[in-house]
């Protein structure tokens, strides 16, 4: 006997116990093993996310100031007085005095600005607070240089050292960033000047300093060169290589620094190809899983003992009432549906025993149901059959009448039993429910040729009906009983003549048949009370006023669905409309 065989032979109180010890250790080890990886993993995605989020925000602010300041410059050049200083070789002490106001203005305005200088093609400069260190044209150094070779490009220099300028604030140049842009004459696209402005680097120190990765975490700013042109105070830093980030504009590296793994990300921005690095510790993010891990494996050899425990009186008290409900079940399974499982107890077990016993009385209910419906269906069919005799007989008898009128021409009677011919003709349509809108317009027109007999001087009709829709297929005598109840409740109760306006037209998906007449209408109150009880489907024989429309609303969603029906508008001692709703059949 194989291995799979005794096992499957062995009883449910072994399986029961083999299973839970299985279950409980493949748990554990998942947990253990899967989850921890799972959820390292997810905590690495997680501080990614937040390390690229936190250097987008700190590349967006700094954005933000750069453009701010290109404009400035911008603004700057096109001042009249700066205009008019590109242009002089010797301007005048009131023209740089006019400039200098200026300059301050913009400075009061934005506290990041360490000093502005404008240098024009002479050699000619304008500033508070920055002064040439020697008489060196200042159109010969390199910041000036390198903006005239690139006047569509505004540069960035990070700690300027070796300027021949001078300034009056206290800023260090390792605490500065230059932007330099220059400045073209619009006629000739000629450089005929350079706006320098100095930033203080306390605008990037804020930003970067309010964010923290972690509790080592920090991000820091390389220039194009490589160099660094701001950093918190961190021993970290200082240990990363620029040539890192060589390779790529962008990426990830993992790295060893001093004995603990870091996760390093860099992205390159392009418009002034500044480097933004973020550096987390991974040891430091993935320390609560080792936590977790060995708290894991406490519990799993908790579990474990307990489950020993328990085991054997769990599988106990499920063992003895799953053997009398199968026992029961047996039982049903030949025949017998008098038995009941009875249980003292309220736990799934029991619960299971009681819906046994409400399925054992389901089915005894079901099979008398089944029993009673196709009693009542035979019964249905002969009432059906029986019906349907009498319009033969009258359909034959009409037929007969109207060809003995015919040759006594008597030409009204001719046309009042044609019409009540065409009537029970397609009423009767050979017993089946579904006929066109055409047939059931030429129903609903016999109909109206009857009553205009008898109401000759009171009523009047007017039929409209799209002719791509006649041939589509609706359930037959729709608008028949709407016409009855616009007759006999709407214009027999008005003085005067009134009109039946018929119309079928296609929206969308849907065809609506509509029937309004110039009746004495239906209060306001009355349409929302039909207009609830048809939603509801709720209307009684006793409400004989709406029992047609009743009759009409409950076949329709009999057949299509509760979606679709009968809606009815009225203004009352105007008219009364009639809606049918009903999808298209072709």
């Amino acid at each position: 006997m194989s291995v799979l065989s005794y096992f499957n032979n062995k009883s449910i109180g072994f399986k029961l116990l083999f299973y839970f010890f299985v279950i409980i250790i493949l748990c554990i080890s998942t947990l253990t093993l899967l989850g921890s990886s799972i959820y390292k993993k997810s905590l690495q995605e997680e501080a990614n996310s937040y390390t690229v989020q936190m250097m987008e925000q700190v590349w967006s602010n700094i954005k933000s100031l750069l453009d701010e300041n290109d404009n400035i410059i911008h603004y700057l050049s096109m001042e009249e007085n700066i205009q008019q200083f590109w242009n002089e070789e010797k301007p005048s002490a009131e023209l740089m005095g006019k400039i200098n106001r200026q300059i301050d203005v913009y400075k009061s305005r934005h506290t990041e600005m360490a000093g502005v200088l404008l240098v024009n093609e002479h050699n000619q400069f304008a500033s508070n607070d920055m002064f040439p260190v020697s008489r060196d044209s200042l159109t010969k150094e390199y910041w000036y240089q390198q903006a005239a070779q690139s006047p569509e490009k505004i540069q960035l220099i990070s700690n300027p050292v070796g300027r021949n300028i001078r300034g009056k604030s206290n800023y260090q140049v390792n605490n500065l960033l230059s932007v330099v842009k220059a400045i073209k004459d619009p006629e000739t696209d000629k450089v005929i000047g350079v706006i320098l402005i100095d930033l203080k680097l306390d605008f990037i120190k804020e930003i970067i300093e309010s964010i923290k990765l972690g509790e080592t975490g920090f991000i820091f700013i390389l220039n194009k060169a490589g160099n660094v042109v701001y950093s918190p105070v961190n021993p970290v830093v200082y240990r990363i290589n620029p040539e890192w980030f060589l390779k790529s504009n962008n990426g990830t590296i993992h790295q060893v620094i001093d004995e603990n793994k870091y996760h390093i990300i860099y992205n390159t921005y392009p418009s002034i190809n500044w480097k933004v690095v973020g550096v987390f510790s991974l040891d430091e993010t993935t320390a609560v899983v080792s936590r977790v891990q060995l708290y894991t494996v406490f519990i799993a050899v908790l579990t474990l003992l307990l489950a020993a425990i328990v085991s054997w009186f769990f599988t106990r008290s499920i063992i003895k009432p799953v053997n009398k409900l199968r026992k029961l079940m047996k039982n049903v399974e030949e025949g017998r549906f008098d038995l009941q499982f009875h249980s003292k107890y309220d736990d799934e077990i029991g619960q299971l025993g009681r819906s046994y016993n409400r399925m054992i009385e389901e089915i005894g209910r079901l099979i008398q149901l089944v029993y009673t419906e196709q009693k009542n269906k035979r019964e249905a069919e002969l009432k059906i059959l029986q019906a349907q005799i009498k319009p033969h007989f009258l359909y034959n008898t009409l037929d007969t009448i109207q060809w003995m009128a015919y040759e006594y021409k008597a030409n009204r009677i001719v046309d009042m039993v044609k019409a009540l011919t065409t009537l029970f003709r397609i009423g009767l349509n050979k017993g089946n429910e579904i006929i066109s809108v055409h047939e059931e317009i030429q129903h609903v027109e016999s109909y109206l040729i009857i009553q205009m007999t008898r109401y000759e001087s009171k009523l009047e009709y007017e039929i409209n009906v799209d002719e791509h829709v006649k041939s589509y297929k609706v359930l037959k005598l729709l608008l028949q009983p709407l016409v009855e109840n616009a007759i006999y409740h709407g214009i027999r109760n008005k003085r005067g003549k009134g009109k039946i306006y018929i119309s079928v037209k296609q929206e969308g998906e849907s065809l609506f048949l509509r029937v309004k007449d110039t009746g004495i209408g239906i209060p306001e109150e009355r349409v929302q009370e039909l207009n609830a009880f048809l939603d509801v489907n709720h209307l009684t024989k006793d409400q004989h006023n709406g029992y047609g429309l009743f009759n009409v609303n409950e076949r329709i969603q009999l057949v299509y669905g509760s979606y679709y029906g009968l809606s009815i508008e009225s203004l009352y001692q105007e008219w009364t409309v009639v809606s049918i709703h009903i999808p298209v059949q072709s």
